[in-house]
C-alpha cells in the first residue's frame, strides 16, 4: 500500500508517504536498532581509547538514554513542523551525533555526541511509529511488526559489526549508522502531510487518562519482561550447568526469535485484530517462561518467550490507537513511560541475591502474568473516542466512550 503526496502537501494535513519513503523509514529503524546495541560491544574499545574505568564508559549509554527520553517527550512539538521537516531534522541529528561520537577527540565531547544521537533516536522511535499508524490505520499491525522487525535486524547486526572490527576501530560502526541515516534523507521527499489535528481544549482528558495509564503499565511490564530475559537468561542457564559462552550464544536466539516473529506476523496480521494478536502473544510468552522453569528445556522456553514478546510492542501501539482513536500525542507519552521497564531487571537482581538464580524465570513469569492481567482490564473497557464534529447536544471535541473495545 502506498500513497503519493501532493506536490505541495499541507504540513497539517493527512499523513502520506510513498513505498520508497516507507522503505527508507524501515532503514531508519535498522539504524536505531544498531545504535542502541552498539554501546555495549564498543565499551572495551572506548575504555582503551579514552583511558576510562568501567563506570565512566557506562556513561555513554546513560546519556544516550537521557537524550532518547527527551527526544520522545518532545516529538509532538517537533512534528508540528510537518512530517517531512520532522524526518529531515531527526535523521540529521542522528547522523551528527554518530559522527560526533566516532570522531570525538575527548571523552566529554563523546558524551555530548551520544546525547545528541539519543535525541534523534527518540524522535525516530516515536515519530516513525506514529507515521505508520496514521497512514495505515487499523491495518497497521502488519506494517508496525515489519518496522520493528527491522529494528531487531539492526540490533543483531550492530554488535556483529563491532565484533568484526579491531577494538579501536569501533567508531566505524557509528560512522556506518551516520551514513545510513543520511542515505534515508534521500527518501523523505516521498513523505507528506503532518500530524492529526489537535483535540480541542475542552476535551475531558479524565476519560482518556484511565486507558492511557493502563497502557503505560502494560508497556512497562512487557518491556521489563523483554529486558529481563535479555539480561538474566545467560545467568540462569549458567546456574543450570551451561558453559558461559554457550549460554551467551543461546541467549542470542531469544533476540532472533523476537525479530523473526515480527517478520512472520507481518503478512498474516490482516486476518486478526490487534487485540487477538496481543493476547495470543501474551499466552505464548507465559508458556515459554513456565517452560523455562524446567532445566533441560530452559533454552527452548526462552526461545518461545521471544516468539511471544516479539509482536507485543508494535501490535500494542496499534491496539492503543484503536482504543483511543483521534487522541493525538498519546503514543509519545506511552513510549516514554515504557522506558521505565528497562530498570525492572535490576529488581530481579535483588531477588536473585536473596533466593538464587532459580528465581529468574519465576520473576519473569510474574511480570508476564501482570502484563496479561492489565491487558484483560484494557479489553474490558470501552473505546474512548474524540469525535470529529459535534453531534446533538454533545460539545465539539468532547471525548465519549463507545463499545466494549
Amino acid at each position: 500500500m502506498s500513497a503519493a503526496p501532493s506536490a505541495s502537501p499541507r504540513k497539517d494535513g493527512p499523513t502520506t508517504f510513498t513505498r520508497t519513503a516507507m522503505l527508507g523509514m524501515c532503514v531508519s529503524f535498522v539504524v536505531i536498532g544498531a545504535l542502541q546495541a552498539l554501546y555495549g560491544p564498543a565499551m572495551p574499545g572506548m575504555k582503551d581509547r579514552f583511558d576510562l574505568s568501567s563506570g565512566e564508559v557506562g556513561l555513554a549509554l546513560s546519556v544516550h538514554f537521557i537524550g532518547a527520553l527527551l527526544g520522545v517527550l518532545f516529538t509532538p512539538r517537533l512534528r508540528r513542523a510537518g512530517n517531512r521537516a520532522f524526518l529531515v531534522a531527526a535523521l540529521a541529528v542522528i547522523a551528527a551525533g554518530c559522527v560526533g561520537f566516532a570522531a570525538a577527540p575527548l571523552w566529554p565531547a563523546a558524551l555530548v555526541a551520544a546525547f545528541v544521537a539519543g535525541v534523534g533516536f527518540g524522535w525516530i522511535d516515536v515519530g516513525v511509529n506514529e507515521l505508520f499508524i496514521e497512514f495505515y490505520g487499523s491495518d497497521g499491525t502488519g506494517k508496525l511488526n515489519l518496522l520493528h522487525g527491522n529494528f531487531g535486524v539492526g540490533a543483531v547486526l550492530g554488535p556483529l559489526l563491532v565484533g568484526a572490527l579491531p577494538a579501536r576501530m569501533y567508531p566505524w560502526a557509528f560512522a556506518v549508522c551516520a551514513v545510513l541515516s543520511l542515505a534515508v534523507l534521500s527518501t523523505v521527499r516521498g513523505v507528506g502531510g503532518g500530524p492529526p489535528r489537535r483535540v480541542p481544549a475542552d476535551v475531558r482528558w479524565a476519560a482518556v487518562g484511565r486507558l492511557t495509564g493502563l497502557f503505560m503499565i502494560f508497556f512497562v511490564l512487557h518491556v521489563g519482561a523483554e529486558s529481563g530475559v535479555g539480561g538474566w537468561e545467560t545467568s540462569h542457564l549458567v546456574s543450570l550447568g551451561w558453559a558461559a559462552g554457550t549460554a551467551a550464544m543461546t541467549t542470542s536466539t531469544f533476540w532472533l526469535a523476537m525479530t523473526a516473529i515480527r517478520f512472520a506476523i507481518s503478512p498474516i496480521a490482516r486476518f486478526f485484530t490487534a487485540g487477538q494478536i496481543v493476547f495470543a502473544s501474551l499466552c505464548v510468552m507465559l508458556a515459554g517462561l513456565l517452560l523455562a522453569h524446567w532445566g533441560p528445556a530452559a533454552p527452548v522456553g526462552y526461545f518461545v518467550t521471544g516468539l511471544g514478546i516479539g509482536p507485543l510492542f508494535p501490535t500494542g501501539l496499534v491496539w492503543l490507537t484503536q482504543k483511543l482513536p483521534g487522541i493525538p500525542g498519546v503514543t509519545s507519552y506511552v513510549i516514554a513511560v515504557s522506558m521505565i521497564g528497562g530498570v525492572l531487571p535490576s529488581l530481579i537482581g535483588g531477588s536473585v541475591e536473596r533466593w538464587g538464580p532459580g528465581v529468574i524465570p519465576t520473576a519473569l513469569a510474574a511480570l508476564g502474568g501482570g502484563c496479561l492481567a492489565v491487558a484483560l482490564v484494557i479489553r474490558s473497557l470501552p473505546t474512548v473516542r474524540a469525535p470529529d464534529k459535534p453531534a446533538g447536544n454533545r460539545r465539539a471535541g468532547a471525548v465519549h466512550e463507545t463499545g466494549s473495545g
